[in-house]
């Protein structure tokens, strides 16, 4: 069988690798699927086909605008859920002498949301990439809605008691809270992608950052409200009669409503169409070929999604338990007046900022924003430890400044946010973000649980200013640390079609099947046969370490037969030419591109870098051969093979 014609310009390769610039605007929502993978819609020979392709695109732009709905109103609750217990846990904290020393019991409910919310994203990963991403939402809204049963019905023999019963809701609602990034934020990149390439990342960052924000100050607002019901007056002290009971109660209750709403409104959200399709190909079945593949190609992409989070979610947790206890100690005002002073900082500048970020990260590009917002963080920390004193004695610059400082900060979040759900193919992109995401929320846990004690380190022994500037160098060297693993370890995906990008990823997988193929010296009648499916990872592995090598030896004949049929390789011709083709797979880190270079020279990284690309294109052109071998008599294949050769020569010229 003769391979395929390689001599093709490298525009025409990236063309069909990225697509973004032909996927614009409505237009777009024909997208790269029609264009390469549905050749039988692709130029319909009746009114009939085309009315199916008309209704099809109708019910697909209304699938997403339903969706879209859907997210943003469960990142809104999300928000708001984030800083439910922010202002309570000031509340306690003056009303209760006992749990204003209580510094183990004032952590717990600062960190009891994001230890669910870690394990959430870990276990949504999984369910919304085997199971589905709608199905995965519909679980993660029952787990918020019992987490704020949970918070309405708190009770204690005494208020450490009922405290720690609240930091159980917390905690259940944090389950679905993380399950809402690793179900949503890859859903609604995928529908982006059929919406417009080249916007993508705006659209999410709307849906998804900016919903989220927004629903941060929400709690501020209502629970003000509350205290202002629920209390005699605003001073909140052992004599203001204020009912604190009534306050956390009225604050979960509250959340229930939306949470309830959204639950409903689930049930008629859909899949993504990329991951319906890509599931309908893999059939929920991962192998061994997935592992290979992410250990040896993207563990530089790893780091960049994985420490990129860890860092910042460290920074902005720990500053946003503490922050209000912080502002007192700065400017001495009290720990209730520094929820208005939030409050404040956030409708006047926090709030657009994602906003902002979202109509430049598509022009700018991830990695380029992710780099000014890591030298901003990191220069403005500094500025702001040098001159702390100077700002402590002017409070109303303090307030200003600090706002303009935690404002730019979503010029990391925002791609942070992104990148994880752009840099791994939809069969393990949810699992991947789960992971990346959930990484990320540790470093939220290490950084609160660990702040008071770096404060007090600082500040020999006490919770001083000397202490409070000892850990703002801290975090500015943390931040400088972030912005050179971003420049390194980073990948941009601005303007690259995931489908293009799944393309690849499904080629590559054809190229390694075809050399273990190659390497175990399979027959046809191997590569064909039937039981080779029933084939598992874990029995291989069972087999290698416990049983005879007899019997590993013939099994791993059977998994590697296994490997050859889920990747399309169909015979030993086949194999031979997908193992004689290059597998180099540029994963667009500068820390690869470093190593090409370091190692093969400007040429020869360029010509990596162009065979990386001709990847998504052999996949495409596989893909024919086979809708043709599936067409045409057998007698005829060998035809057919000269016929498709022949017109992607024509398509060069």
């Amino acid at each position: 069988m003769s391979a395929p014609v390689v001599d093709v310009s490298s525009e025409y390769i990236q063309r069909v690798s990225l697509g973004a610039n032909e996927r614009e605007g409505p237009e777009s929502l024909q997208t790269y699927w029609e264009t390469n993978n549905n050749s039988e819609d692709k130029h319909p020979s009746n009114n009939s086909s085309l009315e199916e392709s008309e209704k099809e695109r109708r019910e697909l732009q209304k699938a997403i605008r339903f969706n879209a709905l859907g997210t943003a109103m469960g990142f809104f609750v999300n928000g708001y859920m984030y800083d439910i217990s922010s202002v309570l846990l000031t509340m306690y904290t003056d009303l209760y002498p006992s749990f204003n020393t209580d510094v183990f019991l004032q952590t717990a409910i600062g960190v009891a949301m994001l230890y669910g919310v870690m394990f959430g994203l870990l276990i949504f990963g999984f369910i919304a990439d085997y199971f589905g991403r709608k199905k995965g939402l519909i679980m993660c809204s029952s787990l918020v809605l019992l987490g704020n049963i949970i918070g309405i019905a708190y009770n204690g023999t005494d208020i450490d008691g009922a405290l720690w019963m609240m930091c159980i809701g917390l905690g259940v609602a944090g389950l679905g809270m993380g399950g809402e990034y690793t179900c949503n934020v890859p859903n609604s990149m995928e529908d982006s992608e059929e919406v417009d390439t080249s916007k993508r990342g705006g659209r999410v960052t709307r849906l998804v950052m900016a919903m989220e924000v927004l629903g941060n100050y929400a709690p501020f607002v209502v629970q003000l409200i509350i205290i202002a019901a629920a209390c005699r007056n605003a001073y909140l002290g052992l004599r203001s009669g204020c009912k604190d009971q009534v306050v956390t109660r009225v604050s979960f209750a509250v959340a229930t409503i939306p949470v309830i709403i959204v639950l409903v409104y689930r049930t008629q959200m859909k899949d993504s169409r990329m991951f319906t399709r890509d599931q309908a190909k893999r059939g929920r079945k991962y192998d061994g070929l997935d592992l290979f593949i992410f250990f040896k190609h993207f563990w530089a992409r790893c780091i960049g999604t994985v420490i990129m989070w860890f860092l910042i979610d460290w920074i902005n947790y720990s500053g946003g338990t503490f922050g209000n206890l912080v502002l007192q100690k700065v400017i001495g005002a009290s720990l209730f007046k520094t929820v208005w002073l939030t409050l404040a900082e956030g409708v006047a500048w926090a709030v657009w900022m994602p906003f902002l970020v979202s109509f430049i990260v598509d022009r700018l590009g991830r990695r380029k924003t992710e780099i000014f917002g890591w030298l901003w963080l990191a220069s403005t920390t500094l500025i702001t430890a040098g001159f702390f004193w100077q700002l402590r004695a002017q409070p109303v610059a303090y307030i200003i400044w600090s706002t303009f400082q935690g404002g730019f900060q979503y010029f990391v979040f925002v791609p942070v946010y992104l990148v994880p759900a752009e840099a791994y193919p939809t069969r393990i992109r949810a699992t991947m973000y789960g992971v990346s995401s959930s990484l990320g929320k540790m470093g939220g846990i290490v950084g609160t649980t660990i702040f008071p004690q770096i404060w007090k380190r600082f500040g020999g022994g006490s919770e001083s200013l000397d202490g409070l500037r000892g850990t703002m160098w801290f975090n500015a060297g943390l931040s400088y640390v972030g912005l050179v693993i971003c420049i390194l370890f980073v990948p941009e995906y601005s303007q690259r079609s995931l489908v293009g990008e799944d393309d690849r990823y499904n080629e590559l997988r054809r190229r390694y099947a075809g050399k273990y193929i190659q390497h175990l010296g399979l027959n046809n009648h191997e590569i064909e046969s039937q039981d080779a499916e029933s084939c598992g990872i874990f029995r291989l592995m069972k087999y290698y370490m416990f049983g005879p090598k007899e019997l590993f030896l013939s099994y791993q004949r059977k998994y590697a037969a296994m490997l050859a049929q889920r990747s399309g390789i169909g015979c030993v011709e086949e194999a031979q030419e997908a193992a004689s083709l290059p597998t180099y797979y540029n994963d667009l880190t500068l820390t690869l591109k470093l190593y090409w270079r370091i190692r093969y020279g400007k040429e020869g990284c360029a010509s990596n870098e162009r065979a990386s690309e001709d990847m998504a294109y052999y996949y495409q052109s596989q893909q024919q051969k086979q809708k043709a071998a599936e067409s045409t008599p057998k007698g005829s294949l060998h035809q057919e093979e000269h016929l498709t050769a022949s017109a992607l020569v024509e398509d060069k010229q």
